[in-house]
């Protein structure tokens, strides 16, 4: 009777078609599923090695024992049929993962053919060279997100990107946490990418590669210092407005050491913004007069904002350091951020006072200011 019963049920699962086992096998882990399958039937390792058979994977969680195993026994299987895949640890004080996979074992990453997604987490800074001479070869990628190893940085550290990493046919979302400054000279060719994430940057370089991102619509980045001023304030005219900013409608910028002069130079060019999300830590960026004439002029399609300006006390100017600014409070430049003007646009902006900095943020979803009597020195 049982084995009747087994039977039946067997042969009920073999009559499903290969696209049923296909989706149904979609939700599973390689690992779970040769594990489980392989070996059971003629049918299922047929099907599992099917080249039609797409597999998703994530090593993040992986102990180093289950590591070596499924790098061992599993990834040879499936390598030409994963497409998507995550390897590296977050804490890599228990084991170096990357440079396992791309050292000990020499994983060539450009025989992943079909990756469309690819998160490689806490590589090393040299071991990104050798990611970008793979990725020429994986011509379907459409999501790339890298970090780097934090204690793989110094102050004097930075990461040279270029063409291979960012012109992929397909490539459209880019994330990359270098933990260092982020170099783009070496990129001389257009992408297609739409979205992109960098960790930090000098102004000069995210500029550069603004020239070549026609296609790009969001760009979320951290831009410290501007060298070579004079050349780049005479390059910027003109520069952007005619290759990215027809596309480019969100940007969040956290802002430092740059000034507030320099930063409306490169808001001006982005003419068709929608969304402007900045973080700011300079007295300057408080001339309410000065971004009231930007969103006036240039940025009249702006929709959506979230401006934040945070002073640590005493307040200082970035123009001549050690020199305290009394020019008005803090409480008086809000004042101006809550007239007609903004109010008409549906911003408004708020104040709010810590034990040793004051925040000032003038956002769509800002309340104004309540006490506009208090002193902040």
């Amino acid at each position: 009777m049982e084995t009747n019963l087994t039977n039946n049920n067997h042969s009920k699962l073999e009559t499903f078609s290969d696209e049923v086992f296909f989706e149904i096998f979609d939700r599973l882990s390689p690992s779970d599923l040769y594990k489980t399958f392989y070996g059971l039937n003629i049918r299922l390792n047929t099907i599992l090695n099917d080249s039609r058979m797409r597999f998703r994977d994530n090593l993040s969680s992986f102990n180093s024992k289950q590591f070596h195993s499924y790098v061992q026994n599993i990834l040879p299987q499936i390598i030409d049929r994963l497409i998507s895949f995550t390897f590296g640890t977050y804490d890599t004080d228990e084991y170096q993962q990357v440079t396992l996979f791309l050292h000990k074992y020499s994983i060539d990453l450009s025989l992943f053919k079909h990756l469309r997604t690819l998160v490689i987490i806490k590589m090393t800074i040299a071991d990104v060279q050798i990611v970008q001479s793979a990725l020429v070869h994986l011509t379907n990628l459409v999501n790339i997100r890298l970090s780097v190893d934090s204690n793989d940085v110094d102050t004097t550290s930075f990461v040279h990107i270029g063409n291979n990493l960012i012109t992929g046919p397909k490539l459209k979302r880019v994330k990359m946490d270098m933990c260092a400054r982020t170099i783009f000279e070496n990129v001389t060719k257009s992408s297609n990418i739409e979205q992109l994430s960098i960790a930090w940057c000098e102004m000069q370089e995210l500029t550069h590669l603004l020239q070549y991102s026609p296609y790009l619509c969001t760009l979320k980045a951290t831009i410290c210092g501007l060298k070579y001023v004079d050349t780049w304030t005479q390059k910027i005219h003109g520069s952007l407005s005619q290759k990215c900013s027809l596309r480019l409608n969100s940007l969040k910028l956290v802002v430092d050491s740059i000034r507030f002069d320099y930063l409306l130079l490169l808001l001006h060019e982005l003419r068709q913004l929608r969304s402007l999300w900045l973080l700011l830590n300079h007295y300057e960026y408080m001339d309410a007069d000065k971004w009231e004439s930007l969103f006036q002029t240039s940025l009249i399609q702006l929709d959506q904002l979230d401006l934040t300006i945070a002073l640590t006390k005493p307040f200082l100017s970035v123009n001549t350091p050690g020199q305290f600014l009394m020019l008005s409070t803090p409480n008086t430049a809000c004042t101006k951020f809550n007239t007609r003007f903004w109010f008409d646009r549906g911003w408004r902006g708020k104040l709010d006072e810590y034990d040793h900095c004051v925040r000032l943020t003038v956002s769509n979803h800002a309340v104004p200011i309540q006490n506009k009597n208090r002193s902040y020195y």
